[in-house]
């Protein structure tokens, strides 16, 4: 069967938990829904990524791959192209498998297998077209300076090589610009409306003993981990005792181990609750429930898909001027605060929840952020490359 889109993942999307899988599986979805034949392909460590359906096993490598590539001090995103030469089978099937798609269109998701332009060309598949599809300029997020040259080489590769560039942020888009891309599209992040069901809710305000809540999401991202631990310490005594801060998803883990955490162990205790990854039905739940959304962003690049998560709840937020990095035209809305230093964003935070605050921001003012709208032109910007 042939398709019209070969779309080259780094993880799988048919469960969706951090901000990165649920980009992917909306963009593909645009695609698919707009009447294109898409082929996902994801390359991906089933040790990071244990849950995928049986559509995306093929390319899922395990605990013995996982740990080879992970040795000599290698890192799984920026060395991933590693996987090829660990186990020369894969490059194989993955071209065979591109080459029985006969695609019109090859998306690259990530810079991350860039190394794998030149063997399309060795293949036959020179005349695809080629998309760089990229949600940060993952070089300025490296953290040496030798990772930063060779994640930009990556980059490059790809910009160069790309009949487009799909970009997060104008900002991103200002970057591959100066690197020479030959056509830039910006789509930036959006998210879904959530709605819980009231047997649901009564449920989530039993488990959370009638409390307040302020709510955090995050993925196991380090800057999200970071910002949380800059905002709310050395004492996250400003949630108020009848309430609680609920943060949610894989930052729990990098919290959890962090020294800081170790060290304000008690004072968590008696504040916060970190429940780790939840299902889509827990998060409605919790952002139906919350006073107020954090968003304690203090560093990294693009732009945070919570940011419009947060937007779309209609909630009270306390964010900082980093997280609403490509979202600038809604700072201003009502029921949103923003503070850039730990001392006024916990003093925000802990207002809310004390004496709550009435938010006049409808969904009207934000609707643009669903996903419906935030891609409604970008499968024809892929279909006008090729179709």
């Amino acid at each position: 069967m042939s398709y019209d889109v070969s779309y080259i993942g780094i993880y799988p999307i048919s469960k969706p938990y951090h901000g990165g899988q649920r980009r992917v599986r909306a963009l593909v979805d645009a695609l698919v829904e707009s009447g294109m034949r898409v082929d996902y392909l994801p390359i991906f460590s089933s040790v990071s990524y244990p849950e995928y359906d049986r559509g995306e096993s093929e390319f899922a490598f395990g605990r013995e791959l996982h740990t080879a590539l992970l040795s000599d001090g290698r890192k799984q995103d920026l060395h991933a192209h590693s996987i090829f030469n660990l186990d020369p089978s894969y490059r194989r099937i993955l071209l065979a498998r591109i080459r029985r798609c006969s695609p019109k269109v090859i998306i690259f998701e990530h810079p991350w297998h860039a190394a794998l332009l030149s063997d399309l060309k060795e293949d036959g598949l020179e005349g695809a077209k080629i998309v760089y599809s990229s949600q940060n300029v993952e070089s300025q997020l490296m953290a040496s300076r030798a990772d930063r040259r060779e994640a930009e080489k990556l980059e490059r590769e790809l910009v160069a090589a790309a009949d487009l560039v799909v970009a997060c942020t104008q900002r991103d888009a200002d970057v591959y610009a100066g690197w020479g891309a030959k056509r830039i599209c910006v789509f930036g992040n959006g998210h879904i409306r959530r709605k819980a069901s009231e047997s649901l809710l009564r449920s989530w305000r039993h488990e959370l003993k009638y409390r307040k809540v302020a709510v955090f999401t995050g993925s196991a991202h380090p800057p999200n981990a970071e910002g949380f631990l800059e905002m709310f310490l050395p004492a996250p005594g400003c949630i108020p005792p009848d309430a609680r801060l609920v943060v949610v998803g894989g930052v729990c883990d990098l919290i959890m181990s962090s020294p800081l955490y170790s060290s304000n162990r008690s004072i968590f205790a008696e504040t916060t609750l970190l429940i780790g990854r939840q299902e889509e039905d827990a998060l409605n739940a919790l952002f139906e429930l919350a006073e107020v959304v954090v968003l304690p962003v203090t560093s990294g690049g693009g732009s945070n898909l919570k940011t419009a998560e947060a937007l779309l709840s209609l909630k009270p937020i306390v964010g900082t001027s980093k997280s609403f990095s490509g979202f600038e035209e809604y700072k201003d809305l009502p029921g949103i605060s923003i503070a850039d230093d730990p001392v006024t964003f916990k003093r925000e935070t802990r207002d809310i929840l004390l004496y709550g605050k009435k938010v006049e921001r409808r969904f009207d003012d934000v609707r643009n952020l669903t996903w419906e709208n935030v891609l409604r032109n970008y499968p024809a910007s892929i279909r006008s490359l090729a179709f």
